[in-house]
């Protein structure tokens, strides 16, 4: 049943390749060679097998960031300069046992 639906499969795309004004003997010669050749031209792509229930989705490809411009416009400041150290000293134990 199978081969002769896939007969007709390539009957069919073989006259529908043919133009409209083709020889018929030549349609003809190019369905014959079609129906010859039989189904193994025509393979049917495996199934896959799933193995696991859960559905992972798939990792794609994450290019690597190439920005117009940078994001921080000024560089990172140090926060402890000599006045802030001032203003709020350690007072820990181990500081005051270096002063």
């Amino acid at each position: 049943m199978r081969n002769v639906l896939a007969a007709m499969v390539l009957i069919s795309f073989a006259c529908h390749v043919v133009t409209k004004k083709a020889d018929p003997k030549v349609q003809a010669n190019k369905t014959s060679k079609a129906v010859k050749a039989g189904a193994s031209t025509i393979k049917k792509k495996a199934k896959k097998i799933r193995t696991s229930v859960t559905f992972h989705r798939p990792k794609t490809l994450q290019k690597a960031r190439n920005p117009k411009y940078l994001r921080i416009s000024a560089p990172p400041r140090n926060k402890l300069d000599h006045y802030q150290i001032l203003k709020y000293t350690l007072t820990t134990e181990s500081g005051m046992k270096k002063i």
